[in-house]
This record gives C-alpha cells, sequence and structure tokens, in this order.
C-alpha cells in the first residue's frame, strides 16, 4: 500500500518516526511531504529521512497565512505522487486533499484547540485521539461515526518514548554538564493570542546562577541571549528526549517538551501563554507532573525546591545520570497505536 505522510511541524517528527519505521517494516512504500517550518527538514533528515519539501510558514498574518494554506494546498494537489491512504498529525492538509483525490485519511491529533477546524472533521476518514481527548462536540457538530474514531490510553509523547534509548555522549556537544532547559513561546503561532509576549528575558534573569541551554524557534530569539555568559544554544537540532533525559528542569513556552519531560520524570514546566491548557496538559498538571506558571519568580521557586529534592524529581544531571524510569507503559501505548494503524489499513484495503 502506498501511504502519503505529510509533516508540518518540528514536534510531529518524533512522534511519525515508530510508525514511520512500523509500517516500512510491513512492506508499505511511503510517501513523505514536509512543510519547511522550524527545525522540520532538518530533523527528518537528521533521521535519515529526505521529504518532498512543499510549502513553509507565512506568519501570524491571516492575509499571508491564508493565500500560503491555499498555495500548498494546489502544491499538494498536484505534486504528490499517486497513494492510497493519508496520514498526518493535525490532518488540516492530508484530510482534504485526500478526499478531492478519492481516497482515505487518518487524522492524528491530541490538541483540543484545533477542534473547530472543520476542514479536518469534514474530511478525514478515521481519526486516532488519546483518551483524555475532548471530541465530543466536534463528534456530534460534525455527525462522526464511532467506527471513525480510535482512542488509545496514553500521551503522543509514548509513542517514541517507548524506544527511546539514552545517548551516552549527548553531553559531549554541550560546553556544560550540569544545566536547565529553556524553550521560548511560539509567539508565530495561530493558536497563540496576538497580544501574547514572551517571558524568557524574565527567566534569564532569574536563573543567573544556572547554566541554561537555550532552544530557540526562530533566529531573531537568539538575540535575547546576548550578553549572558551562561546561556548557550547549539546551531542545529539537538534530540528532544536526550535534553528531557540531562536537563535538570525543563522550562517551555509550548506543551511537547513539558511532556516530554513529565513523562520521563523531570521537573517540567509550562509558561504557555494562554489560560487554558490542552486536556493533556491538564491531567499531567492534575497528576502533579507538569507545573505551569508564567511567573519567572514562581517558575524559579518551583524549579530550585524540583532538583534540589523538595519537589517532583532529582537529577543529577552534573554526573550525567538519570535513572530512566520504566518504559514499560509507553510500551504498551506504542504497540496499541501500531494495532490501531494496522486494523485502519485493514479496513481500508
Amino acid at each position: 500500500m502506498r501511504i502519503w505522510i505529510d509533516v508540518t511541524n518540528t514536534p510531529h517528527v518524533n512522534v511519525l518516526m515508530p510508525i514511520y519505521r512500523h509500517l516500512k517494516a510491513s512492506g508499505h512504500e511511503l510517501i513523505i511531504t514536509a512543510r519547511d517550518f522550524s527545525e522540520t527538514i532538518p530533523l527528518l533528515r537528521k533521521n535519515g529521512i529526505e521529504p518532498i519539501v512543499l510549502g513553509s510558514h507565512h506568519g501570524k498574518s491571516r492575509l499571508r497565512k491564508t493565500f500560503g494554506l491555499l498555495g500548498r494546498y494546489w502544491q499538494l494537489l498536484t505534486r504528490v505522487p499517486k497513494f492510497d491512504v493519508a496520514f498526518s498529525l493535525g490532518g488540516s492538509y492530508t484530510a482534504p486533499i485526500a478526499w478531492l483525490r478519492g481516497k482515505k485519511s487518518i487524522t492524528f491529533s491530541d490538541n483540543d484547540f484545533t477542534t473547530h477546524k472543520f476542514i479536518t472533521y469534514l474530511f478525514s476518514s478515521y481519526f486516532i485521539f488519546p483518551s483524555y481527548l475532548k471530541y465530543e462536540g466536534a463528534k456530534k457538530r460534525f455527525h462522526l461515526r464511532d467506527e471513525q474514531i480510535k482512542t488509545f490510553d496514553g500521551f503522543k509523547e509514548d509513542i517514541y518514548i517507548a524506544d527511546y534509548k539514552v545517548d551516552e555522549h549527548f553531553l559531549d556537544q554541550l560546553p556544560f554538564k550540569d544545566f536547565i532547559t529553556i524553550r521560548p513561546e511560539n509567539l508565530k503561532a495561530a493558536y497563540v493570542p496576538k497580544d501574547a509576549v514572551t517571558i524568557v528575558p524574565e527567566l534569564f534573569e532569574v536563573f543567573k546562577d544556572q547554566n541554561i541551554l537555550f532552544l530557540p524557534r526562530y533566529e531573531e530569539e537568539k538575540k535575547m541571549a546576548e550578553g549572558y555568559p551562561n546561556i548557550w544554544y547549539p546551531a542545529g537540532p539537538l534530540n528532544g528526549l536526550d535534553v528531557c533525559y540531562y536537563t535538570k528542569a525543563m522550562l517551555t513556552g509550548a506543551g511537547t517538551f513539558a511532556r516530554e519531560a513529565a513523562l520521563l520524570g523531570v521537573p517540567a514546566v509550562s509558561f504557555f501563554p494562554r489560560n487554558e491548557f490542552l486536556t493533556v496538559d491538564v491531567v499531567l498538571q492534575e497528576q502533579g507532573k507538569e507545573f505551569k506558571s508564567r511567573s519567572a519568580e514562581e517558575i524559579r521557586e518551583y524549579v530550585m525546591k524540583a532538583v534540589s529534592g523538595e519537589g517532583l524529581a532529582v537529577s543529577d544531571s552534573s554526573a550525567g545520570k538519570r535513572t530512566l524510569g520504566d518504559s514499560s507503559r509507553s510500551k504498551k501505548v506504542l504497540a496499541e497505536v501500531l494495532d490501531i494503524f494496522d486494523g485502519i489499513l485493514e479496513e481500508v484495503g
């Protein structure tokens, strides 16, 4: 079977790789397209995949976004080779293109904020959701059938944590061994309020006494680190799970890094610039595995307690060591997701 996989954002790559390897090993022919956005292309190439690059990010301007969206639709419609079924995280591109071509599509999502995107729900053939996701409203609104919706008991990050192996030489890439990590908010994303501002400069100030691994999304964000001898950022993408494993604490303006760290037992802070969080993040916060705040002082207090043993976890990243927790739960989640895929492909067959 020829399966088209479209990758539009950096965090999608890690989720897709175990699924990609499984489908490849099962004998399927895979077509990979990708949008030139953030670190998506370099990360795919780092995983040995040379995608067909179509489209790029067009900022927060509605007009530019609309033209960019329509332009990429046309590129996908005319340039993607023949396929039998399409798959992506989010489905906003794959679902309508597959429908126009008379083919089935599979949409994976853990994002409550995108349930209003009617294109995905109108045109997707199948949906794969974490059981925590609140999809009932979309199901009713778009008259989705029970057999279209497949759920699994876990988080999307479990899918790739399941096979994670620590890179013992990871710290050789860094100028320090003892550090915290800061990843900015994605202020260019459509789901972030237009008036949102970053708190990263405030975090740099309150953590002047700590080595900081800074992971900027965009070139212009690197300027925020100027003048701080304790801050270092890499020239290219790093393995996110290795970052989480070795860091004393993960501070991020989005969700993926926070969930990865939390599931690995690492102090995780989300300073996401909205009052409302994804349900998957709320679940982790209620479990005490993820801390949320937009106050640099509160974050400082939480992190220092957590890494000293008074809070969530104790890290000895200065020695380059951390006890990796039992991955059996994540392996179970991965097996469940792959079974769901195999079942859908058999139905499409």
